[in-house]
């Protein structure tokens, strides 16, 4: 099932990336992309839809056992549906313990490399972004509260400079912050308009005000700051929750996403267990409409079930809903779900 979804979704990546492809200013080779990018591409949404992989894949299988009257077979050969659940449930916990090492560690990983290589060969997407925090590399933090990448500008531009002290910790030695900042996206020349700059040393605070500065060099251009606006994708969870302490710190108004994909990281995966209970109980009936009617049903729940992660989301980062429960408030509806059908399934 993975290999099928995977494959339609990489065929459909490579038309939409054809031209990035065979541009002949990138020199890309067959090599490079096979190797260098969908492996990495695969990782990434092979384990985000992973779950409702899983979840079609027990529809499925199912199904046709059910269609077939295996489970008939089984069920009234003494069988309870209980142990019938069993071998589902040991394989829903062997997948969720792969989930949480891949969705903690290494994805995120993976995802800088497929990162990366978007960043160096992917044409941009003209629009707006608002709202981001991008790291460009280990030390070195920028926001920014709006990038027109059409006019190459960018409003309320805050670049932070960090470093590792004697003790092994990262402290901030400089930042600065730009009214309006215009920009390109090949080089990384800028002009500054209206902003101060701030060296923190052992003696203490120096601030440089400034009205206007004419090609100022940056270790990153516009193309970084708008295609690399997703950095908490390419953070494992350790270095995720030290990111989340340093905004927290700064009061940052990017705190409540960090969390939500925190917290996503440990939630997702264990839908793997109420879809599975909810795909048996719905598939192991033998219907006269066939295996048609069951995926059907499945499909209507695992909408409703990503409506539900979709809504809490946005509820949390609109709304004031806490992240915790904005994440885990869907598995624990569904589980009422999935219980409800399970114990409906054991007494027909």
């Amino acid at each position: 099932m993975i290999v099928a979804v995977m494959s339609i979704a990489i065929v459909i990546d490579v038309s939409e990336k054809l031209r990035d492809f065979t541009d002949e200013s990138n020199h890309l080779t067959f090599s490079d992309i096979a190797f260098g990018y969908y492996p990495y591409f695969f990782l990434h949404y092979a384990n985000l839809f992973s779950s409702l992989i899983i979840f079609l894949s027990v529809l499925f299988f199912t199904s046709f056992m059910a269609q077939r009257s295996e489970i008939i077979a089984i069920l009234s050969n003494g069988v309870s549906f209980s142990r019938f659940m069993r071998p589902y449930m040991i394989t829903s916990t062997f997948l969720l313990l792969i989930a949480l090492l891949m969705n903690h560690f290494i994805v995120p990983h993976s995802n800088k490399k497929r990162l990366e290589f978007e960043s160096k060969y992917i044409t941009l997407v003209e629009g707006n972004f608002e709202d981001v925090t991008v790291g460009i590399d280990s030390n070195t933090i920028v926001r920014f509260n709006r990038i027109n990448t059409r006019h190459n500008t960018v409003d309320r531009l805050w670049v932070e400079k960090w470093r590792t002290n004697k003790k092994g910790i990262k402290e901030l030695y400089s930042d600065m912050q730009v009214n309006t900042a215009n920009g390109d996206s090949i080089k990384h020349n800028w002009e500054l308009k209206l902003g101060f700059i701030r060296l923190i040393t052992d003696t203490g605070e120096v601030i440089k005000k400034f009205d206007y500065i004419e090609d100022t060099l940056l270790n990153f251009n516009t193309k970084d700051l708008a295609q690399r606006n997703n950095i908490m994708e390419a953070m494992t969870t350790p270095e995720l929750i030290k990111f989340r302490d340093r905004e927290k710190e700064k009061g940052s108004s990017m705190l409540t996403n960090i969390e939500i994909v925190l917290y996503e990281r440990t939630a997702y995966p264990f839908a793997t267990y109420i879809l599975t209970v909810i795909g048996v109980a719905v598939s192991s009936r033998k219907s006269r409409e066939g295996v048609g009617k069951n995926l059907i049903i499945g499909l209507i729940a695992s909408v409703t079930y990503i409506f539900f992660m979709k809504m809490t989301t946005v509820a949390s980062t609109n709304v004031g809903l806490a992240p915790y429960i904005a994440v885990w408030v869907p598995n624990i509806i569904f589980s009422f779900v999935a219980l409800f059908l399970y114990i409906k399934r054991i007494r027909e």
